[in-house]
């Protein structure tokens, strides 16, 4: 009877004690679905007073920047001055010089500015970086401080928020920071980002660039000497002489990309220079940049890349002769005459691409311009444009040409 009322007792105790899980469980449950009910008629009610805030703040903002609208109005609300700002930056960005000068003023006198450098300087995390892209979106020197000291900081996203803020100002006073930083070796960024920011900066200065080219070393003279070379100018031509002799290849190659712009009595023999390096890939730059000169000065230097070692070069070449349409006959009996059967192969190659190779063959044809030479030409034209050097490299026309 006792084991009886021992096991009843157990029973019941299990009982009790699964009603106690199931109610704890049923009560977890009732208040998890009454907190996300809550939370999302929170964040429906903070959406519609956002839309309204902006709604209200768009169809004011230009009463709010001529001061019609007190500033004790929208002021006191941070709803009101992130969504003010936010529409002052864009309009920034879309302003003209004139327009842009009042805007950046009201920023200013409306105290907006001094909001977003508190926030860099005080803020954490994305917060604070979002506070840095704003700042460097208003495009004004005030920036640049706040900015800079932020270039050191522990955080990589936080470097590179600062880097791309500094870019986003416009300003060449901007660009200063990031390249002392980076001579100093103490910008921990990775340099496309580096690249992009100091391009931005210098877009319209790009002479302002120079002095620190000048003074530059190692990866800081690189990655100064590829800013340069996109914003290269031809008042910049100078300079880029003296780069081209530079004893780095990534600086020359940086130069011979500059030099396309340069005049031309200054860069057709720098070019010439730079097609006979030893790194492939400067003169394969060089040869790009006869690419966008061409100048019939330029035709021996492109005969003499388009015997190159390296197929790129070779091919970057023939792109470039491919366009000389009324020397084109002239230029293939060079080649022919070079006896090098790469470069015959790339001229075709490059014929044919640009649509001008039937053309060529036309002209060949005529029988007013037949004569041994001609015949040859022809010939060796029509072996190479079938593939036939390695299937049939006794064929007399072949070997008449390339014996």
């Amino acid at each position: 009877m006792d084991s009886i009322l021992r096991n009843f007792s157990q029973l019941m105790n299990t009982a009790l004690l699964m009603t106690a899980i199931l109610a704890a469980v049923a009560s977890g449950i009732a208040l998890l679905l009454l907190f996300l009910l809550a939370r999302r008629a929170w964040q429906h009610f903070r959406t519609r007073r956002f839309d309204a805030l902006s709604i209200k703040i768009h169809g004011q903002w230009r009463e709010i920047v001529r001061g019609e609208i007190p500033a004790q109005e929208w002021r006191n609300n941070f709803v009101q001055c992130e969504i003010l700002q936010s529409i002052v930056i864009q309009e920034i960005g879309a302003a003209t010089d004139k327009d842009r000068a009042g805007l950046q003023e009201f920023l200013r006198a409306s105290g907006l500015l001094d909001r977003c450098i508190e926030r860099v300087h005080r803020g954490h995390g994305w917060s604070r970086r979002r506070a840095m892209l704003a700042l460097g979106d208003m495009r004004l020197p005030e920036a640049i401080l706040p900015l800079d000291e932020a270039l050191d900081d522990w955080q990589l996203d936080t470097r590179m928020t600062a880097v791309q803020a500094l870019g986003r100002t416009g300003l060449a006073a901007a660009g200063e920071p990031i390249i002392e930083t980076h001579m100093v070796g103490k910008l921990k960024v990775p340099a496309g980002p580096v690249t992009n920011a100091l391009i931005r900066c210098y877009m319209d200065q790009p002479e302002a660039i120079l002095p620190f080219l000048r003074r530059s070393k190692g990866e800081s003279r690189e990655l100064i000497a590829r800013v340069a070379a996109e914003l290269a100018t031809p008042r910049m031509a100078d300079e880029m002489i003296f780069l081209a002799e530079d004893p780095g290849p990534e600086v020359q190659a940086c130069a011979a990309r500059a030099l396309a712009v340069a005049p031309l009595p200054m860069a057709i023999p720098a070019l010439a220079n730079l097609v006979r390096d030893d790194a492939w890939f400067v003169r394969l730059r060089a040869v790009s940049s006869l690419n966008q000169i061409l100048h019939p000065r330029a035709i021996p230097i492109l005969l003499e890349a388009l015997c190159d070692s390296n197929r790129l070069v070779r091919m970057r070449a023939a792109t470039a002769l491919a366009k000389f349409e009324h020397e084109t006959l002239e230029i293939l009996k060079s080649i022919v005459d070079s006896r090098d059967r790469y470069a015959l192969h790339a001229m075709i190659s490059a014929l044919e691409l640009g649509g001008g190779f039937e053309k060529v063959m036309e002209q060949l044809a005529d029988p007013m311009l037949r004569d041994e030479t001609t015949a040859l030409l022809l010939g060796a034209l029509r072996e190479a444009s079938a593939g036939l050097w390695t299937t049939r490299p006794a064929d007399p026309v072949v070997e008449a040409v390339f014996p």
